[in-house]
Protein backbone atom coordinates (compact mmCIF):
# COMPACT_ATOMS: atom_id res chain seq x y z
CA UNK A 1 0.00 0.00 0.00
CA UNK A 2 3.07 2.01 1.10
CA UNK A 3 4.36 1.77 -2.59
CA UNK A 4 1.35 1.99 -4.29
CA UNK A 5 0.57 5.51 -2.54
CA UNK A 6 4.39 6.56 -3.31
CA UNK A 7 3.63 5.98 -6.78
CA UNK A 8 0.38 8.20 -7.23
CA UNK A 9 2.37 11.04 -4.96
CA UNK A 10 5.49 10.27 -7.73
CA UNK A 11 3.13 10.69 -10.82
CA UNK A 12 1.27 13.56 -9.35
CA UNK A 13 4.52 15.35 -8.95
CA UNK A 14 5.81 14.61 -12.54
CA UNK A 15 2.32 15.76 -13.96
CA UNK A 16 2.75 19.72 -12.32
CA UNK A 17 6.31 19.41 -13.26
CA UNK A 18 5.59 18.47 -17.18
CA UNK A 19 2.80 21.05 -17.35
CA UNK A 20 4.99 23.98 -16.13
CA UNK A 21 7.88 22.81 -18.14
CA UNK A 22 5.96 21.65 -21.09
CA UNK A 23 7.92 18.24 -20.64
CA UNK A 24 10.81 19.68 -22.26
CA UNK A 25 13.20 18.37 -19.61
CA UNK A 26 16.47 16.94 -21.68
CA UNK A 27 16.29 14.05 -19.73
CA UNK A 28 14.67 11.78 -16.83
CA UNK A 29 15.15 8.90 -14.47
CA UNK A 30 13.73 5.94 -15.00
CA UNK A 31 11.35 5.67 -12.26
CA UNK A 32 9.96 9.25 -13.88
CA UNK A 33 10.06 7.45 -17.48
CA UNK A 34 7.87 4.83 -15.94
CA UNK A 35 5.47 6.84 -14.16
CA UNK A 36 5.12 8.79 -17.53
CA UNK A 37 4.26 5.30 -18.94
CA UNK A 38 1.80 4.27 -16.38
CA UNK A 39 0.02 7.79 -17.09
CA UNK A 40 -0.25 6.93 -20.61
CA UNK A 41 -1.04 3.47 -19.99
CA UNK A 42 -4.24 4.61 -17.93
CA UNK A 43 -5.64 7.03 -20.61
CA UNK A 44 -5.43 4.49 -23.65
CA UNK A 45 -6.68 1.68 -21.70
CA UNK A 46 -9.60 3.98 -20.31
CA UNK A 47 -10.84 4.67 -24.22
CA UNK A 48 -9.59 0.98 -25.42
CA UNK A 49 -11.96 -0.84 -23.10
CA UNK A 50 -15.09 0.63 -24.23
CA UNK A 51 -14.38 -0.74 -27.48
CA UNK A 52 -12.64 -4.25 -26.58
CA UNK A 53 -15.75 -6.39 -26.79
CA UNK A 54 -18.69 -6.54 -29.22
CA UNK A 55 -22.27 -7.21 -26.53
CA UNK A 56 -24.69 -6.53 -28.97
CA UNK A 57 -25.57 -10.53 -29.40
CA UNK A 58 -26.64 -11.23 -25.80
CA UNK A 59 -23.01 -12.13 -24.98
CA UNK A 60 -19.76 -10.45 -24.43
CA UNK A 61 -17.55 -11.12 -27.37
CA UNK A 62 -14.12 -10.29 -27.28
CA UNK A 63 -12.74 -7.74 -30.48
CA UNK A 64 -9.32 -8.65 -32.37
CA UNK A 65 -7.26 -6.20 -31.24
CA UNK A 66 -3.62 -5.16 -32.23
CA UNK A 67 -0.85 -2.85 -31.47
CA UNK A 68 0.79 -0.80 -34.18
CA UNK A 69 3.73 0.96 -34.31
CA UNK A 70 6.16 2.31 -37.27
CA UNK A 71 9.04 3.84 -38.35
CA UNK A 72 10.47 3.14 -34.95
CA UNK A 73 13.92 4.24 -36.32
CA UNK A 74 16.38 2.67 -34.28
CA UNK A 75 19.57 4.30 -34.59
CA UNK A 76 22.64 5.98 -32.74
CA UNK A 77 20.77 9.33 -32.77
CA UNK A 78 16.51 8.54 -32.83
CA UNK A 79 15.60 10.55 -29.82
CA UNK A 80 12.97 7.74 -27.96
CA UNK A 81 14.69 4.73 -29.86
CA UNK A 82 18.63 4.97 -29.21
CA UNK A 83 20.80 2.15 -29.53
CA UNK A 84 21.33 2.98 -25.48
CA UNK A 85 17.64 2.40 -24.85
CA UNK A 86 15.21 2.20 -27.13
CA UNK A 87 12.39 2.91 -24.38
CA UNK A 88 9.39 3.66 -26.65
CA UNK A 89 9.62 0.42 -28.66
CA UNK A 90 10.31 -1.02 -25.30
CA UNK A 91 6.78 1.01 -24.18
CA UNK A 92 4.90 -0.27 -27.44
CA UNK A 93 6.17 -4.02 -26.67
CA UNK A 94 4.92 -3.81 -22.74
CA UNK A 95 1.89 -2.49 -23.82
CA UNK A 96 1.05 -5.20 -26.17
CA UNK A 97 1.69 -7.25 -23.57
CA UNK A 98 -0.69 -6.26 -20.84
CA UNK A 99 -2.82 -8.19 -19.68
CA UNK A 100 -5.76 -5.59 -19.46
CA UNK A 101 -5.07 -5.17 -22.67
CA UNK A 102 -5.82 -8.38 -23.93
CA UNK A 103 -3.77 -7.35 -27.69
CA UNK A 104 -3.78 -10.57 -29.75
CA UNK A 105 -1.07 -9.09 -32.17
CA UNK A 106 1.27 -6.75 -32.52
CA UNK A 107 2.59 -5.11 -35.80
CA UNK A 108 5.34 -3.23 -37.34
CA UNK A 109 5.13 -1.87 -40.64
CA UNK A 110 8.63 -0.50 -41.74
CA UNK A 111 11.11 1.57 -41.37
CA UNK A 112 12.61 -0.12 -37.93
CA UNK A 113 15.48 1.42 -38.64
CA UNK A 114 17.35 5.13 -39.37
CA UNK A 115 20.48 5.93 -42.28
CA UNK A 116 22.04 8.84 -43.23
CA UNK A 117 24.20 9.14 -46.64
CA UNK A 118 26.88 7.41 -44.31
CA UNK A 119 25.74 4.98 -42.05
CA UNK A 120 27.68 2.10 -42.82
CA UNK A 121 26.03 -1.53 -43.62
CA UNK A 122 28.14 -2.27 -39.98
CA UNK A 123 26.05 -0.12 -37.98
CA UNK A 124 22.64 -0.70 -40.18
CA UNK A 125 22.95 -4.12 -39.40
CA UNK A 126 23.86 -3.34 -35.42
CA UNK A 127 20.71 -1.03 -35.59
CA UNK A 128 18.49 -4.06 -37.07
CA UNK A 129 19.10 -6.14 -34.64
CA UNK A 130 18.79 -4.13 -31.95
CA UNK A 131 15.27 -3.73 -33.38
CA UNK A 132 14.34 -7.16 -33.91
CA UNK A 133 15.98 -7.99 -30.40
CA UNK A 134 14.02 -5.77 -28.28
CA UNK A 135 11.07 -6.22 -30.34
CA UNK A 136 10.99 -9.69 -29.50
CA UNK A 137 12.31 -9.85 -25.76
CA UNK A 138 9.57 -9.87 -23.36
CA UNK A 139 7.04 -10.40 -26.33
CA UNK A 140 4.61 -13.06 -25.49
CA UNK A 141 2.23 -12.22 -28.17
CA UNK A 142 2.50 -13.00 -32.12
CA UNK A 143 4.76 -9.84 -33.79
CA UNK A 144 4.90 -9.32 -37.55
CA UNK A 145 6.88 -6.78 -39.57
CA UNK A 146 6.96 -5.22 -42.79
CA UNK A 147 9.92 -3.39 -44.69
CA UNK A 148 10.17 0.35 -45.16
CA UNK A 149 12.72 2.12 -47.15
CA UNK A 150 15.60 2.97 -44.98
CA UNK A 151 15.68 -0.60 -43.62
CA UNK A 152 18.07 -1.72 -46.94
CA UNK A 153 20.79 1.30 -46.40
CA UNK A 154 20.03 3.05 -49.48
CA UNK A 155 21.06 6.44 -49.28
CA UNK A 156 24.02 6.45 -50.63
CA UNK A 157 24.87 5.52 -54.20
CA UNK A 158 27.38 3.23 -53.24
CA UNK A 159 25.27 -0.03 -52.39
CA UNK A 160 27.76 -2.92 -53.19
CA UNK A 161 29.61 -0.98 -49.64
CA UNK A 162 26.19 0.16 -47.80
CA UNK A 163 23.38 -1.38 -48.29
CA UNK A 164 21.72 -4.77 -47.27
CA UNK A 165 20.95 -7.21 -49.18
CA UNK A 166 17.64 -9.08 -49.22
CA UNK A 167 19.32 -11.79 -47.33
CA UNK A 168 20.38 -9.62 -45.17
CA UNK A 169 16.75 -8.52 -44.05
CA UNK A 170 15.81 -12.20 -43.98
CA UNK A 171 18.02 -13.41 -41.70
CA UNK A 172 18.00 -10.08 -39.40
CA UNK A 173 14.21 -9.65 -39.76
CA UNK A 174 11.71 -11.79 -41.27
CA UNK A 175 13.42 -14.88 -39.69
CA UNK A 176 13.32 -13.81 -36.34
CA UNK A 177 9.35 -13.45 -36.79
CA UNK A 178 7.82 -15.01 -33.27
CA UNK A 179 4.99 -16.67 -34.84
CA UNK A 180 4.54 -18.95 -37.66
CA UNK A 181 5.19 -17.65 -41.20
CA UNK A 182 4.25 -18.83 -44.57
CA UNK A 183 6.60 -17.57 -47.42
CA UNK A 184 7.93 -18.33 -50.52
CA UNK A 185 11.30 -19.32 -49.68
CA UNK A 186 13.89 -16.70 -48.08
CA UNK A 187 11.52 -13.60 -49.09
CA UNK A 188 10.83 -10.51 -47.22
CA UNK A 189 6.75 -11.02 -47.44
CA UNK A 190 4.90 -13.77 -46.39
CA UNK A 191 1.91 -14.35 -44.27
CA UNK A 192 -0.21 -15.50 -41.60
CA UNK A 193 -3.06 -16.42 -39.78
CA UNK A 194 -4.04 -16.32 -36.32
CA UNK A 195 -7.40 -17.05 -34.34
CA UNK A 196 -9.93 -14.39 -34.28
CA UNK A 197 -11.51 -14.45 -30.78
CA UNK A 198 -14.95 -13.22 -32.38
CA UNK A 199 -14.48 -16.62 -34.32
CA UNK A 200 -12.60 -17.33 -37.53
CA UNK A 201 -9.01 -16.59 -38.99
CA UNK A 202 -7.51 -13.41 -39.48
CA UNK A 203 -5.09 -13.46 -41.99
CA UNK A 204 -1.99 -10.97 -41.61
CA UNK A 205 -0.06 -10.49 -45.35
CA UNK A 206 2.93 -8.44 -44.40
CA UNK A 207 4.48 -7.15 -48.11
CA UNK A 208 7.72 -6.23 -49.26
CA UNK A 209 8.49 -2.97 -50.46
CA UNK A 210 12.15 -3.38 -51.09
CA UNK A 211 12.07 -6.85 -53.19
CA UNK A 212 14.67 -6.63 -56.09
CA UNK A 213 16.56 -9.60 -56.63
CA UNK A 214 20.10 -7.21 -57.26
CA UNK A 215 20.67 -3.94 -55.79
CA UNK A 216 19.70 -1.62 -58.95
CA UNK A 217 17.01 1.10 -57.39
CA UNK A 218 17.23 2.41 -54.81
CA UNK A 219 14.68 1.56 -52.17
CA UNK A 220 15.91 4.84 -50.21
CA UNK A 221 13.32 6.36 -52.46
CA UNK A 222 11.22 3.82 -54.15
CA UNK A 223 8.63 0.85 -53.16
CA UNK A 224 9.92 -1.75 -54.93
CA UNK A 225 7.63 -5.12 -55.25
CA UNK A 226 8.76 -8.31 -57.80
CA UNK A 227 6.24 -9.68 -60.28
CA UNK A 228 7.65 -12.71 -58.21
CA UNK A 229 5.55 -11.20 -54.99
CA UNK A 230 2.58 -9.83 -56.88
CA UNK A 231 2.40 -13.26 -58.43
CA UNK A 232 2.54 -14.86 -54.90
CA UNK A 233 0.22 -12.22 -53.31
CA UNK A 234 -2.25 -12.91 -55.75
CA UNK A 235 -2.33 -16.35 -56.40
CA UNK A 236 -0.97 -17.74 -52.80
CA UNK A 237 -1.87 -15.17 -49.95
CA UNK A 238 -4.92 -14.43 -51.03
CA UNK A 239 -6.01 -18.00 -51.66
CA UNK A 240 -4.31 -20.59 -50.04
CA UNK A 241 -6.14 -22.44 -47.44
CA UNK A 242 -8.50 -19.26 -47.33
CA UNK A 243 -12.27 -19.87 -46.16
CA UNK A 244 -14.77 -17.94 -45.82
CA UNK A 245 -14.46 -17.39 -41.92
CA UNK A 246 -11.22 -15.49 -43.37
CA UNK A 247 -10.62 -11.87 -42.65
CA UNK A 248 -7.42 -10.21 -44.48
CA UNK A 249 -5.01 -7.51 -43.34
CA UNK A 250 -2.06 -5.92 -45.47
CA UNK A 251 1.04 -4.72 -43.86
CA UNK A 252 2.88 -2.31 -46.40
CA UNK A 253 5.01 0.36 -45.46
CA UNK A 254 4.05 3.38 -48.03
CA UNK A 255 0.91 4.97 -48.42
CA UNK A 256 -1.16 3.70 -50.95
CA UNK A 257 -3.51 6.78 -53.85
CA UNK A 258 -5.97 8.42 -51.86
CA UNK A 259 -9.62 8.56 -52.99
CA UNK A 260 -9.82 12.32 -51.88
CA UNK A 261 -7.52 14.29 -54.12
CA UNK A 262 -6.86 16.59 -51.09
CA UNK A 263 -5.37 13.67 -49.21
CA UNK A 264 -2.76 12.92 -51.81
CA UNK A 265 -0.80 16.36 -51.68
CA UNK A 266 0.77 14.46 -48.74
CA UNK A 267 0.18 10.95 -49.54
CA UNK A 268 3.08 11.11 -52.73
CA UNK A 269 3.55 8.09 -54.78
CA UNK A 270 7.04 6.36 -54.44
CA UNK A 271 6.01 3.01 -56.21
CA UNK A 272 8.51 1.82 -58.44
CA UNK A 273 5.80 0.11 -60.64
CA UNK A 274 1.63 2.18 -61.65
CA UNK A 275 0.26 2.84 -57.47
CA UNK A 276 -2.50 1.26 -58.33
CA UNK A 277 -1.54 -2.60 -58.69
CA UNK A 278 -1.82 -3.23 -55.23
CA UNK A 279 -5.34 -1.76 -54.88
CA UNK A 280 -6.58 -3.00 -57.61
CA UNK A 281 -5.46 -6.60 -56.89
CA UNK A 282 -7.35 -5.73 -53.77
CA UNK A 283 -10.80 -4.83 -54.96
CA UNK A 284 -10.50 -7.68 -57.52
CA UNK A 285 -10.35 -9.89 -54.51
CA UNK A 286 -12.99 -7.97 -52.32
CA UNK A 287 -15.59 -7.91 -55.39
CA UNK A 288 -14.69 -11.63 -56.48
CA UNK A 289 -13.57 -10.73 -60.07
CA UNK A 290 -10.95 -11.32 -62.51
CA UNK A 291 -8.10 -9.13 -63.20
CA UNK A 292 -5.60 -8.66 -66.27
CA UNK A 293 -3.73 -5.61 -66.23
CA UNK A 294 0.18 -4.83 -67.00
CA UNK A 295 1.70 -2.27 -64.73
CA UNK A 296 4.43 -0.11 -65.88
CA UNK A 297 7.93 0.58 -64.47
CA UNK A 298 7.95 4.74 -63.78
CA UNK A 299 11.89 4.53 -64.39
CA UNK A 300 11.93 1.72 -67.01
CA UNK A 301 9.01 1.73 -69.60
CA UNK A 302 10.67 -1.71 -71.19
CA UNK A 303 9.44 -3.24 -67.60
CA UNK A 304 5.96 -4.19 -66.25
CA UNK A 305 4.37 -6.50 -63.54
CA UNK A 306 1.67 -8.48 -65.15
CA UNK A 307 -1.20 -9.24 -63.32
CA UNK A 308 -3.37 -12.25 -64.08
CA UNK A 309 -6.01 -13.78 -61.41
CA UNK A 310 -8.92 -14.97 -61.35
CA UNK A 311 -11.19 -14.91 -57.50
CA UNK A 312 -14.47 -15.30 -59.15
CA UNK A 313 -14.50 -18.18 -56.37
CA UNK A 314 -12.24 -17.05 -53.86
CA UNK A 315 -13.83 -16.58 -50.19
CA UNK A 316 -12.62 -14.84 -47.31
CA UNK A 317 -12.74 -10.72 -46.64
CA UNK A 318 -10.44 -7.34 -46.65
CA UNK A 319 -9.99 -5.21 -43.26
CA UNK A 320 -8.10 -2.88 -44.43
CA UNK A 321 -4.16 -1.63 -44.81
CA UNK A 322 -1.86 -0.83 -42.35
CA UNK A 323 1.55 1.31 -43.08
CA UNK A 324 3.07 4.42 -42.06
CA UNK A 325 6.00 6.60 -44.02
CA UNK A 326 4.15 9.98 -43.32
CA UNK A 327 5.31 10.11 -39.90
CA UNK A 328 1.93 11.25 -38.76
CA UNK A 329 -1.14 9.70 -38.33
CA UNK A 330 -3.70 8.85 -40.98
CA UNK A 331 -6.60 7.40 -42.21
CA UNK A 332 -8.39 7.44 -45.40
CA UNK A 333 -10.28 5.97 -47.98
CA UNK A 334 -7.99 4.06 -51.02
CA UNK A 335 -8.56 4.41 -54.42
CA UNK A 336 -8.92 1.69 -57.15
CA UNK A 337 -9.23 1.54 -61.19
CA UNK A 338 -11.53 -1.39 -60.25
CA UNK A 339 -15.34 -0.49 -60.88
CA UNK A 340 -16.95 -1.37 -57.68
CA UNK A 341 -19.95 -0.24 -55.54
CA UNK A 342 -18.55 -1.97 -51.98
CA UNK A 343 -17.13 0.97 -49.64
CA UNK A 344 -13.83 1.95 -50.12
CA UNK A 345 -10.87 0.24 -48.89
CA UNK A 346 -9.22 1.66 -46.03
CA UNK A 347 -5.63 2.54 -45.08
CA UNK A 348 -4.26 3.89 -41.67
CA UNK A 349 -1.13 4.98 -40.76
CA UNK A 350 0.55 4.73 -37.12
CA UNK A 351 2.72 8.06 -36.73
CA UNK A 352 6.56 7.47 -35.94
CA UNK A 353 8.44 6.85 -32.94
CA UNK A 354 11.26 9.24 -32.64
CA UNK A 355 9.55 12.84 -31.84
CA UNK A 356 12.74 14.47 -33.29
CA UNK A 357 12.03 13.29 -36.32
CA UNK A 358 8.45 15.02 -36.93
CA UNK A 359 6.78 15.11 -40.53
CA UNK A 360 6.04 18.63 -42.11
CA UNK A 361 2.49 17.61 -43.10
CA UNK A 362 2.03 16.10 -39.87
CA UNK A 363 0.10 18.16 -37.12
CA UNK A 364 0.63 16.52 -33.91
CA UNK A 365 3.22 18.46 -31.38
CA UNK A 366 5.67 15.89 -29.71
CA UNK A 367 7.64 16.12 -26.76
CA UNK A 368 11.62 14.82 -26.41
CA UNK A 369 10.21 13.87 -22.77
CA UNK A 370 6.93 13.02 -21.25
CA UNK A 371 3.17 12.38 -22.14
CA UNK A 372 4.01 13.08 -25.89
CA UNK A 373 7.15 11.03 -26.39
CA UNK A 374 6.14 7.41 -26.87
CA UNK A 375 2.65 7.26 -29.43
CA UNK A 376 1.55 4.67 -31.75
CA UNK A 377 -1.87 3.22 -32.69
CA UNK A 378 -3.94 0.01 -30.93
CA UNK A 379 -7.61 -0.90 -32.99
CA UNK A 380 -10.09 -3.39 -31.82
CA UNK A 381 -11.87 -4.93 -34.69
CA UNK A 382 -15.38 -6.47 -35.04
CA UNK A 383 -15.32 -8.62 -37.72
CA UNK A 384 -18.78 -9.12 -37.43
CA UNK A 385 -20.28 -5.56 -37.27
CA UNK A 386 -17.25 -5.00 -40.03
CA UNK A 387 -16.38 -2.19 -37.94
CA UNK A 388 -12.83 -0.73 -37.24
CA UNK A 389 -12.10 1.18 -33.84
CA UNK A 390 -8.95 3.28 -33.29
CA UNK A 391 -7.45 4.62 -29.84
CA UNK A 392 -3.97 5.51 -29.24
CA UNK A 393 -0.90 5.60 -26.68
CA UNK A 394 0.72 8.87 -26.24
CA UNK A 395 1.31 11.85 -28.54
CA UNK A 396 -1.87 11.36 -31.04
CA UNK A 397 -4.42 10.94 -28.74
CA UNK A 398 -4.25 14.47 -27.43
CA UNK A 399 -5.57 15.44 -31.31
CA UNK A 400 -8.26 12.42 -31.20
CA UNK A 401 -8.89 12.09 -28.26
CA UNK A 402 -12.22 10.24 -29.13
CA UNK A 403 -12.79 6.96 -30.78
CA UNK A 404 -12.33 7.13 -34.45
CA UNK A 405 -14.55 4.34 -35.85
CA UNK A 406 -15.37 3.43 -39.83
CA UNK A 407 -16.90 0.62 -41.50
CA UNK A 408 -14.96 -1.35 -43.65
CA UNK A 409 -17.32 -3.51 -45.36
Amino acid sequence: MKNRFSRVITISLILIIGFLTGCNKPSITEEERLAYYDLNRQNSLRMFKSVMYNTSGGKREELFKIVHISDAHVSSWSNGNNIQNSYNLKEAVRFANDTVAKINVMVATGDHINNHMTTSRTDAIIYLNYFTNTLYSNNNIPAFTSTGNHDVNMLNPDYATYALSKADLYNLLTSKTNHNIYSDGMENYYYADLVNPMGGTIRTIALDVTDQEELIYSTQHNAILSQKQIDWLCHTALKKDMTEHHSVIILIHHPLPAEDEAYNRVVFNEFLHNWYMIPDIIESFRTKQTLTQKYRNKLNVSDSISVDVSFDNSPGEFICYLGGHLHTYLDYEVKSTIHSTLPKQIMILANNMSPTEKSETTHIERNDVGLRNNTFNMYAIDTKKKMIYVTFFGATSFYYPDIITFPYL
